[in-house]
């Protein structure tokens, strides 16, 4: 019977630190979902299909590392909110050998509901408008990859680790005979 209580107690123990974990990765999710709801949102006013590209999703931590080695800067929405006028927010790093833009804002209160997400979807757009391209239909797109990065330091010196949410997009390649100018 003792054993059959350990073996209980361990089993109980598996599945709650399960259920933390999925949990945690569940929040994100939702809040990567309400972003992308929003960005979505304001690219459809400029006749932009922003979507995700899980291709790019994948390279999210090799980018945060360039960021921060970029000495990029995490944007708080509430400041961004008390300057006038608008400003390029993003960061350009090279990862693997491609470039991207870069925006990473310190994660808003209430993250998970979209409607929060209305200005900082704006800025964000901003700041990858340079990564639009057209489709072979004639059609603007944004494709991005974006990550939660929970518990994270921009620096060494950072006293506080905090949650971000980073946002990217490749950097288009000039064209033969177009116009993108880099």
């Amino acid at each position: 019977m003792k054993l059959f209580k350990k073996f209980a107690a361990a089993a109980l123990a598996g599945v709650m630190a399960l259920s933390l974990l999925t949990g945690c990765a569940l929040g994100d999710a939702a809040k990567e979902n309400a972003m992308l709801k929003a960005l979505q949102t304001v690219g459809d006013l400029y006749q932009v299909k922003v979507s995700e590209s899980d291709s790019l999703s994948k390279k999210a931590s090799g980018i945060f590392k360039a960021f921060k080695n970029a000495k990029g800067k995490a944007w708080d929405i509430d400041e961004l909110r008390k300057t006038e006028g608008s400003s390029d927010i993003s960061t350009s790093v090279t990862y693997k050998e491609t470039d991207y833009r870069v925006v990473v804002l310190k994660m808003p209160k209430n993250a998970k509901d979209s409607t929060k997400w209305g200005y900082p979807a704006d800025v964000i757009y901003d700041g990858l408008e340079d990564c639009i391209e057209w489709d072979e239909n004639g059609n603007r797109t944004l494709k991005v990859g974006f990550d939660v990065m929970n518990d994270a330091k921009l620096t060494d010196t950072q006293e506080k680790a905090e949650d971000y949410m980073v946002v990217f997009a490749k950097i288009p390649e000039p064209q033969d005979g177009g116009d993108i100018t880099i």
